[in-house]
């Protein structure tokens, strides 16, 4: 790539960076003249492995989802041919201002106001990050990525290792993104949440203190020791001591709070203190009193432990066979058999055999809303992590994890198919903009004291979280 060259709608104005295979150009739009634009180019043909792709699209994907004035605004993103190559193009904001590391390194001093200042500006971004549903996890809040902007704001790049919360728990180990001395145990083990960026902030906030990269620093156990930084205020010390701690579970204060607290727009023992947030349903509802244990021949497996709640379900098994729906589901799919048999039979054009598929994928969508309670034993885990609820029909497992701020209301509900002549209810749980349904087949003793278990063991999870 050359000065002056044009890629897609842009022109290229000043190299700024370069990697194993991509580079980072300065552009402009023609009836431009500022260089206003950043333009990251991966040349395919010199990339060392697909991860290279993976990562470029990663940071394409959760900049265009992201929306703050602290966050490079998405431009753009394409691909090019050029050169016998093809070339995958990521256009954003240029974030004008340089990165406190070399700040740091040019000689730079911060005096503990402006680290109060600057967490307090990243606090911000990360509240933002955590408000998402699912809340985005940047994975790499390091001084590298913070851009000190001339007007003494901050703004928060390069989101390549970024990846939602959800799919850090559901898929651990897979890749490990960060920088030494910023990173908390749990992104070690591939399980980063949106905590974990917390503690790259504070880690940052201890680099600017000290000048050196907190790996560097004495510790205590696995904890940074700050005991040397005697003069830190009681509002900054309240900050670092919550976010550096190497259990992810003790990182209680939440970015909105410790960026009212490092400005001065909280106390520091309200602010300590977060109110739990109203969920509705959670609270017992009149009527019919919740039973206080399960009934006799019950089949639920009901563990609790001061760590997590874990419900197993039995699948409904051969019982479950008097469901109406099954005649007219085998009859269905033995006429769409037939049908194809004789059409493969008669050797009919292949038009003719493909005319059944959608009626098979009916079949086979009626026959797993039916038999599948009957096949399927379910295991819901609830602890500090979320609500997690793992599914195994015929041998083949499946894992759904929802972050606790996630769970709604819990209800009890009448159930779309009818078992044993009557018609079944279930539990039905809010969990983002869907509803888990479980728990089919079982009675109503079962069903409410399932309903007010779970609900007790949400409210104790969430008030742990802010003692």
């Amino acid at each position: 790539m050359n000065i002056g060259e044009k890629v897609g709608p842009y022109i290229l104005e000043r190299e700024i960076g370069r990697g194993m295979a991509a580079c980072t150009w300065l552009a402009r739009l023609p009836e431009k003249t500022a260089d206003n634009i950043v333009v990251k180019i991966l040349d395919l043909k010199e990339a060392s492995s697909w991860n290279a792709v993976d990562v470029f699209k990663r940071e394409a994907k959760a900049l265009e989802g992201l929306s703050h004035p602290g966050i490079p605004a998405y431009k753009g993103s394409f691909e090019i041919e050029q050169d016998s190559s093809i070339k995958l193009v990521l256009a954003m904001e240029y974030i004008e201002g340089d990165n406190l590391e070399n700040l740091v390194a040019s000689g730079k001093k911060y005096d503990e106001t402006e680290v109060e200042r600057i967490l307090a500006c990243l606090a911000d971004i990360l509240a933002y990050l955590g408000s998402l549903r699912p809340p985005v996890v940047h994975r790499d809040v390091t001084p590298r990525n913070i851009i000190l902007k001339p007007d003494s704001s901050i703004a928060l790049v390069d989101f390549s290792g970024a990846q939602d919360a959800v799919r850090s728990a559901l898929y651990p180990g897979a890749t490990l993104v960060g920088t030494a001395g910023y990173i908390p145990l749990e992104q070690v083990a591939g399980k980063a949440n949106h905590r974990s960026d917390l503690y790259g902030a504070a880690a940052t906030a201890v680099f600017l203190l000290t000048g050196r990269n907190p790996a560097q620093l004495p510790s205590r156990g696995l904890r940074l020791d700050l005991s040397g930084l005697v003069d830190l205020s009681p509002r900054l010390k309240l900050v670092l001591n919550s976010w550096l701690s190497p259990d992810v579970a003790d990182r209680k204060l939440s970015a909105a709070a410790a960026a009212a607290i490092l400005r001065g727009e909280d106390r520091i023992e309200a602010a300590a203190q977060e109110p739990v947030p109203k969920h509705r349903d959670l609270e017992s509802e009149p009527g019919v009193p919740y039973p206080k244990s399960l009934p006799m021949g019950s089949k639920l497996r009901v563990e609790e432990s001061e760590e997590q709640l874990s419900i197993s379900f039995p699948s409904l098994g051969l019982g479950g066979a008097g469901m109406r729906g099954i005649p007219f589901v085998v009859f269905w799919i033995g006429f769409v058999a037939f049908w194809t048999f004789m059409v493969f039979r008669m050797r009919a054009p292949l038009f003719f055999p493909a005319f059944s598929l959608p009626f098979w994928a009916v079949g086979f969508i009626m026959a797993k809303t039916i038999l599948g309670p009957m096949l399927t034993k379910k295991k819901l885990i609830l602890s500090r992590e979320g609500l997690l609820v793992r599914s195994e029909t015929l041998g083949m497992e499946r894992s759904v994890l929802w972050p606790l701020e996630e769970i709604g209301a819990l209800r009890i509900a009448p159930a779309k198919v009818q078992y044993s002549h009557t018609l079944a209810k279930e539990l039905v749980i809010e969990t983002g903009t869907k509803q888990l349904h479980i728990g089919m087949g079982l009675s109503e003793r079962e069903l409410r004291y399932l309903e007010k278990k779970l609900k007790d063991s949400i409210k104790d999870i969430r008030s742990s979280e802010i003692e």
